[in-house]
């Protein structure tokens, strides 16, 4: 399989949208179609990443970072991996290598450049030449760190997902090489015996009168579901680094880190909007920002009502949002502040140092909605 690779920068995503016409979404924000929706996501979820890594090894230091990051990726991978098994095992289907990868529960196929040329039961092979997720990493997260990221994440989904799987390397763009090289397999019995189970699982549903969920079903784009997809793997690496955190430092230290990471996040984010803006000659104001946001509308992934946007003042009060929603669901309390708190007004302030953002509520902090207030001095 060949996907169309789009490299999952600020720029690229906006020329998307800009070549078919932009249309007004959700708190004025840019309606995402679906790979624009993933691209974007994409894009947040690795610099996000990214920025948490860079502050650890500065905090830790090159070899206890590392050890650090790679026990935060296996953790994170063990869940997602458990995710997938639970999921593949619900509709009857063998926990062999093609189901893993077809129910693999990344949602961007746009920002993955693959080639896929071995596929069986028991064993696959692909080459990626471009990754969306490196194209963020590079020049943010430590190479060290980066590599622990690659090396570990797979290898952790796929054991959790069947301990008789394995996936192996032959050559990873985080290490300097011109692809990523993968290799999926697990001994032919093993996926003999994963068929033969789920074979079982399906005729005991027969005779039990259950529904059979088979295969799964094809799904039409829809930019919701690519925002949700990918807004759920952006928490699960932020709740699983403040997790590791937590056990290695225990609290104050774990909320400072996070606050560092994520003011860096969101002046990386406001100087990447703003060195945008300016080379297409655009003036740096609210109406630019707003609509021209780096976190696009996607459907009804999440909801703004009272809207207002003038000269001076843009304000919205959010009443649905995915990453609330998953932020609940893995418990991550009051460590997810600073993914608002310090990422928002750091990046409007960078973006122009006249605009400001306050937070008055916050659906993080047990508010009913979250109110976002931008000002900008005339």
């Amino acid at each position: 399989m060949t996907t169309q690779y789009v490299p999952a920068t600020y720029t690229n995503i906006l020329d998307l949208m800009l070549a078919r016409g932009i249309k007004p979404g959700q708190g004025g924000h840019p309606e995402a179609e679906p790979a624009e929706a993933a691209l974007a996501m994409v894009r947040l979820q690795a610099s996000c990443w990214s920025h948490l890594a860079a502050e650890i090894d500065s905090v830790f230091g090159p070899q206890e970072a590392e050890s650090l990051v790679r026990e935060t990726v296996r953790r994170l991978g063990r869940y997602r991996g458990n995710e997938i098994r639970r999921e593949v095992e619900r509709r009857g289907l063998p926990l062999d290598v093609p189901h893993l990868l077809d129910y693999w529960d990344y949602a961007a196929d746009e920002a993955v450049d693959m080639t896929e040329y071995d596929r069986e039961p028991h064993y696959y092979a692909h080459e990626v030449p471009g990754c969306g997720f490196w194209d963020q990493m590079e020049g943010i997260c430590p190479q060290p760190l980066a590599i622990a990221m690659c090396e570990e994440i797979h290898v952790a989904v796929a054991k959790e997902y069947n301990p008789a799987m394995d996936v192996w390397y032959p050559a990873i763009l985080s290490r300097g090489q011109a692809k990523c090289i993968f290799r999926w397999e697990m001994p032919q019995e093993a996926a003999e015996k994963a068929a033969a189970q789920a074979e079982r699982a399906t005729e005991a549903a027969k005779k039990g009168g259950l529904p059979l969920l088979g295969e799964r079903e094809p799904q039409q784009p829809d930019p919701a579901r690519s925002y949700s997809a990918m807004a759920r793997l952006h928490v699960i690496f932020y709740h699983y680094v403040a997790d590791q955190l937590l056990r290695t430092v225990g609290e104050e230290r774990t909320e400072d880190i996070l606050k560092r990471a994520m003011a860096k996040w969101g002046t990386w984010r406001g100087e990447e909007m703003r060195r945008d803006h300016q080379n297409r000659g655009w003036p740096l104001n609210l109406e630019t920002f707003i609509t021209y946001f780096d976190e696009p509308s996607a459907g009804d992934a999440w909801v703004a009502e009272n809207v207002k946007l003038t000269a001076t003042e843009h304000t919205k009060d959010i009443t649905t949002a995915a990453f609330s929603e998953w932020f609940e669901t893995l418990g991550t309390g009051r460590f997810a502040l600073p993914m608002f708190e310090e990422a928002l007004p750091a990046q409007a302030k960078a973006y122009n140092s006249a605009m400001e953002l306050t937070i008055p509520q916050l659906m993080e902090r047990g508010d009913p909605v979250s109110r976002l207030v931008y000002k900008i001095r005339s």
